[in-house]
C-alpha cells in the first residue's frame, strides 16, 4: 500500500516494518523537534480503521475497523490499542489541527501490537525460565499479610505445575527463599534450549494505597525513553543485550497483558509498559516482567494473600505463555482481552 501525498511542509519517507497491508508503504511525515511524525489517520487507514464518533473530551480520538480499535488522547503518551492500555515513547501531538504519532511509536508499539505475527525476531520457544522476584534478605513489597518474595515464589511454582502438565520445560532462577543477584538471573537462559524469560513481581506504592492493577513490562528500544520518564539523552542511548530481541519481548508483553486481563476480569488495566530493569537489559531472549497487583492496596493485598487467587493468577500467566508459544511455534495469533469477554479498556488514567 503506497501513499504518495506530499503536501507542503511534508517529507516523503519509505519505511519497512513487517505488517500485512502497509508492509512497505510511503508515509507522509513531518519533523517536529527532531522527531519524525506520521498523521494518525494515515496509520489508522493502514489497518483499515476510520475515525469514529467523538469520545469524552476534545482531545480524545478514536479509530475503529472490523479487526482493530485505537483510542488516543492528544498531548499524552497513553493509548488504548485493541482494548488494552499501552504507553508510547512520545506524546500524540497536533500540528495545524492534525493529530500525529511518532514514527518510532508506529514501529515499536502500534504496529507490533496490531500485527504481532509480523515481528521477525519471534522464534520458536522450547523452555520457560521463571524468575520469582526478590528472595532471601530481599523481601520485596510487604502487605499486612505477607511478603512479596513469598507470593512470587508461590505463583511461579503453581504456574510451573500447569505448564509442565502440558509438557512444557520449565526452570526457575530460585526454588526456595534465597536471594539471587539480579545480573545472574537472566544468565541462566544460556543453559537451556530456545527459552523465554518471565520475571514475576507484585507492585508496591505505600504513598498511594489506592494504586491497583496489573502491568507488564518489556525493554524499550535503544534510543527511546522508558514509560513515565522524559527522554534521557544518555540512558536512552545505552545499548543493552536485550535490545536485539526487544520487538519479540514487546509482543510477549502485549500477549501476556491481554491474557492476564482477559482471565483476571476484575483487575485494572495499567498497561503494557517499558522499563530498563536489569533482568530485562541483560537477557538475550524474549523477556518480560509482570507486576501482578499491589501488596499496598488493601483489597488487592487480601486477594494476593489468597491461595485461590494465586492459583487463578498462575493459571493466567501460564495461559499467556502458552499463547505466546502458539504464536512463536505455530504462527497462531493470540487472543485479545475482549476475546475472553472482558470489556475493552476505555478510560484514560493520567497525563504525563
Amino acid at each position: 500500500m503506497f501513499r504518495n501525498f506530499t503536501p507542503p511542509g511534508w517529507l516523503a519517507l519509505v519505511i519497512a516494518f513487517a505488517m500485512p497491508a502497509p508492509a512497505s508503504g510511503e508515509w507522509r511525515t513531518k519533523k517536529i523537534n527532531d522527531l519524525t511524525y506520521v498523521p494518525l489517520a494515515d496509520f489508522a487507514a493502514s489497518f483499515a480503521m476510520t475515525k469514529g464518533n467523538r469520545r469524552k473530551g476534545d482531545r480524545e480520538l478514536a479509530y475503529a475497523g472490523e479487526s482493530h480499535r485505537l483510542a488516543v488522547k492528544t498531548g499524552t503518551r497513553e493509548v488504548i490499542v485493541d482494548g488494552v492500555r499501552h504507553w508510547l515513547s512520545y506524546p500524540i501531538v497536533t500540528n495545524g489541527g492534525l493529530p500525529l504519532v511518532s514514527l518510532a511509536d508506529i514501529n515499536a508499539t502500534l504496529g507490533p501490537a496490531m500485527s504481532p505475527a509480523s515481528v521477525r525476531q519471534i522464534k520458536p520457544v522450547k523452555t520457560v525460565v521463571f524468575d520469582p522476584g526478590h528472595g532471601g534478605h530481599d523481601r520485596g513489597g510487604r502487605s499486612p499479610y505477607g511478603d512479596e518474595k513469598d507470593y512470587t515464589l508461590d505463583v511461579v511454582k503453581r504456574a510451573r505445575m500447569i505448564l509442565e502438565a502440558k509438557d512444557v520445560k520449565v526452570v526457575q532462577s530460585r526454588l526456595s527463599d534465597f536471594f539471587v543477584e539480579l545480573s545472574e538471573r537472566p544468565k541462566m537462559i544460556k543453559n537451556y534450549d530456545s527459552p523465554v524469560f518471565v520475571s514475576v513481581h507484585f507492585n508496591s506504592a505505600g504513598w498511594k494505597p489506592s494504586a491497583n492493577g496489573i502491568e507488564v513490562y518489556a525493554l524499550p528500544p535503544a534510543g527511546l525513553p522508558t514509560t513515565g520518564k522524559a527522554p534521557d539523552p544518555i540512558l536512552d542511548r545505552r545499548k543493552d543485550k536485550g535490545n536485539a530481541i526487544e520487538p519479540a519481548s514487546f509482543v510477549f508483553a502485549n500477549t501476556m497483558q491481554h491474557t492476564l486481563l482477559g482471565k483476571m476480569e476484575r483487575s485494572f488495566d495499567r498497561g503494557v509498559k517499558r522499563a530498563r530493569y536489569l533482568v530485562l537489559r541483560y537477557s538475550e531472549v524474549p523477556s518480560i516482567l509482570i507486576e501482578g497487583g499491589f501488596v499496598t492496596n488493601p483489597e488487592e493485598a487480601k486477594e494476593i494473600h489468597s491461595p485461590q487467587w494465586r492459583e487463578e493468577f498462575a493459571a493466567a500467566i501460564a495461559d499467556g505463555i502458552l499463547a505466546y508459544m502458539a504464536l512463536a511455534n505455530e504462527q497462531r495469533l493470540p487472543q485479545r482481552a475482549w476475546d475472553h469477554g472482558r470489556p475493552p479498556t476505555d478510560e484514560f488514567v493520567w497525563e504525563e
